[in-house]
């Protein structure tokens, strides 16, 4: 099932023109898989238990609150939340904002999951009854990459130009979660890095580290300070740095200073912004972000800009609007 407007759901009044909308919805909602996408300045959606989802957003943000913590997209990020998560959400953006969520059917994961390490021999021992092996993804918010965004934007490139083949999309599906493993098999395992001897305790230093950089992605436009991010982490200052420095070598500061360029760099490239309000959205000063660019691209923000205004499409700067 493919919705290409965000679907009018509670916490909005019901009315007699939404009810027998909000009855199908619910009646389907679930049980396969979904997309659900289209522009919007506002849309919320109430605590619900989820399947497997991955979210973008294009020219805005959206807040996931999972757990007891706020979770913020960006164009920069993408996030994937598991099967089974409840969880709510709030976008909010003064100028429309493209909200992309993709929700696959239950069980799929796992199945990847069992068959995706099997080889082609024990493929055909088993045959073609699918089995299910047990699959949980890091729930960190992931700056865009090589294996997983592709895909993701591949499908939302053929949802925009009208394909409605569900049995189309189950494959591509099949595709994105399999680059998704694959992503997790290669991401760098923090844990290991640690010095701790108890893994239960290396893995839960990992996952403190992953609520770090969460708040540091989703709060990068505010002056944040080294212990507003610990906080975040449940950790003291001097235990979030040594463990950070540890996992990513390089400190937290630095880790901020780098994402908030790439971002940068993201907004020149997607947006019509001028230098300044891209400065003010990443939380650098205009010398910080000037210095930055020029460093990583060889040019000034102002050239980037430009040169990707000259390239934009009128369509999409008319969509946009």
């Amino acid at each position: 099932m493919i919705l290409t407007e965000l679907p009018d759901l509670p916490p909005l009044p019901e009315t007699r023109y939404n009810k027998a909308f909000r009855e199908a919805f619910y009646k389907q909602w679930g049980k396969g898989n979904w997309i659900v996408c289209g522009w919007a300045h506002r849309a919320e959606y109430t605590r619900f238990r989820q399947t497997l989802s991955f979210k973008m957003v294009n020219d805005g943000t959206e807040r996931y609150f999972v757990d007891g913590r706020r979770i913020t997209v960006t164009d920069n990020t993408y996030l994937v939340l598991n099967e089974g998560r409840e969880y709510s959400s709030i976008l909010e953006s003064p100028r429309r904002a493209f909200s992309f969520s993709i929700f696959v059917r239950p069980g799929l994961a796992g199945e990847v999951a069992h068959a995706a390490p099997q080889s082609l021999g024990a493929a055909l021992d088993h045959g073609s009854e699918p089995t299910t092996a047990q699959v949980e993804f890091s729930e960190n918010l992931r700056v865009h990459d090589h294996r997983v965004t592709p895909v993701l934007r591949y499908i939302r490139h053929y949802v925009e130009a009208g394909e409605r083949d569900e049995a189309w999309f189950e494959e591509q599906y099949l595709f994105l979660v399999a680059r998704l493993l694959a992503e997790e098999r290669a991401r760098p395992r923090l844990a290991e890095r640690l010095n701790q001897a108890r893994p239960s305790t290396r893995q839960e230093l990992e996952r403190r580290v992953g609520w770090g950089i969460d708040y540091m992605l989703s709060n990068m436009h505010r002056n944040l300070e080294l212990c507003d991010i610990a906080a975040a982490a449940r950790l003291s200052m001097y235990h979030f740095a040594h463990v950070f420095q540890q996992a990513h070598g390089l400190t937290p500061m630095n880790y901020l200073r780098r994402a908030r360029l790439e971002r940068a760099l993201g907004l020149l490239a997607e947006r019509e912004m001028s230098v300044n309000d891209v400065a003010e959205k990443v939380g650098l000063s205009r010398i910080s972000l000037w210095r930055g660019v020029r460093k990583l691209r060889g040019v000034s923000p102002r050239e980037v800009a430009i040169e990707t205004q000259r390239r934009e499409t009128p369509d999409r700067r008319q969509m946009r609007e």
